[in-house]
C-alpha cells in the first residue's frame, strides 16, 4: 500500500516502529529512534510533519501511539510514559495514566479499552479494562481467566491480550499465547470463545530467553480484525521457513538488541480469516514477512531497508479475501 521513512530529513524512521492510521487516512509513526516525535504521512507516504518532542510535560512523550482521531482531533497514548495526551484543534491536553497499558482500543461510546496488569486488589487478575476518559478512571475491569498473577514474564505473557472492536461494538480479546479469541461485551460478560488446535500453534508458558536466536521461535498472535458478516481476521507471528540460529545485532547495556532486518529472517506470517459463527477457517495464507502490528482493518506493517547500508522503512501492505461474497 505505502512506505514510511525518508533516507534523510525530518521523516527518517528508526528500525522498530509502531504504526496507526487515522479517520481521515494519515499514517502516524514513532520509531525506536527515541526522539519522542509522532511522525505523520500522507496516505501516499509523504512526510507531513511532525507532533511532540521527547520529555514528560504537555505535548512531549517518550513513546507516543495514535489511539484514534484526525488531524484536528487526536487521542495520543504514550506507552511508556503512562500518559494520555489529547490535541483538539491545536489544543494540548495530557493527563498521567495510573498503569502501563499493552494493548488498546477505542469503543464506539467514546471509552477506551485497555490490556494491562493491574495489582489493584479489586482488578488483579483481570487483563482487560474498560477507562472513561472524562471521569479519567477505569469504569470496569474483567477478563479472568484463572491466571496467576504476578511480576513474572509468564504472567505478563498469559496476561496479555490483543484488543479490537467487533462490528457490533463489543471487545475482541485474544491470548498471545495459545489460539483462544474470547469476545466480550463492555459489561464484561463473556459471549463467545473461538479456541483453535492448530498443529502449528501449540499454547506455550515460557517464552525463551534467548529465543529467537538459539531456539526456534515460538508462534505469537499478534492481532485480530473484525470484518463484519461474521468474520474474523487472525494473524500470527510464526517461525520463518528458513529459521537458523544467528547471532544478536549487538549487545547495548547489556541487553541483546535484535535488528529489525533479523526479524524479517527470524519470522513469517499466518494469516487466517475464521467464520465465527461456526469457528471454520474460511481461508489461509502464510506470507514470508515479519508482521509487527496490524494497522487499521486490513492492514499491516513490516520492516524493510532503503539499501544495503541498512537504512529503515517500513511497508504497510494489506490482504483481501477473494471469492466471498459479502
Amino acid at each position: 500500500m505505502v512506505e514510511l521513512g525518508n533516507r534523510e530529513g525530518p521523516g527518517i524512521v528508526g528500525e522498530q516502529a509502531y504504526i496507526s492510521r487515522s479517520d481521515d487516512g494519515d499514517y502516524y509513526l514513532s520509531s525506536s529512534l527515541g526522539d519522542g516525535r509522532l511522525l505523520r504521512f500522507s496516505s501516499d507516504g509523504v512526510f507531513q510533519d511532525a507532533i511532540g518532542r521527547s520529555g514528560e510535560g504537555p505535548g512531549e512523550y517518550i513513546m507516543p501511539m495514535l489511539m484514534g482521531g484526525s488531524a484536528d482531533n487526536l487521542t495520543i497514548l504514550d506507552v511508556r510514559g503512562h500518559r494520555l495526551t489529547t490535541i483538539r484543534n491545536g489544543e494540548v491536553s495530557t493527563i498521567s495514566m495510573s498503569f502501563p497499558a499493552n494493548g488498546h482500543a477505542l469503543l464506539p461510546d467514546g471509552r477506551h479499552l485497555y490490556s494491562a496488569i493491574l495489582f489493584e486488589p479489586d482488578r488483579i487478575g483481570h487483563p482487560l479494562h474498560v477507562y472513561d476518559p472524562e471521569s479519567r478512571r477505569i469504569t470496569r475491569s474483567f477478563g479472568d481467566g484463572g491466571v496467576r498473577v504476578d511480576r513474572s514474564p509468564r504472567s505478563s505473557d498469559a496476561m496479555n491480550r490483543r484488543v479490537a472492536v467487533a462490528a457490533d461494538g463489543n471487545i475482541w480479546a485474544a491470548r498471545i499465547n495459545r489460539y483462544r479469541i474470547d469476545k466480550w461485551n463492555p459489561d464484561g460478560d463473556r459471549i463467545a470463545r473461538i479456541e483453535r488446535d492448530a498443529p502449528w500453534f501449540r499454547p506455550w508458558l515460557d517464552f525463551p530467553e534467548r529465543a529467537p536466536m538459539e531456539d526456534r521461535p515460538l508462534p505469537e498472535l499478534v492481532g485480530v480484525r473484525d470484518w463484519g458478516d461474521g468474520l474474523l481476521m487472525v494473524v500470527v507471528r510464526v517461525a520463518d521457513k528458513e529459521w537458523r540460529p544467528m547471532g544478536p545485532a549487538r549487545i547495548e547495556q547489556g541487553h541483546i538488541v535484535i535488528s529489525g532486518a533479523q526479524m524479517e529472517e527470524f519470522y513469517n506470517t499466518v494469516i487466517e480469516v475464521l467464520d465465527t459463527r461456526s469457528g471454520t477457517v474460511l481461508a489461509r495464507t502464510q506470507i514470508d514477512a515479519n508482521v509487527w502490528l496490524p494497522v487499521g482493518q486490513d492492514g499491516f506493517h513490516s520492516y524493510a531497508e532503503h539499501s544495503e547500508l541498512g537504512e529503515p522503512k517500513h511497508i504497510v501492505w494489506s490482504v483481501g479475501l477473494s471469492g466471498y461474497e459479502w
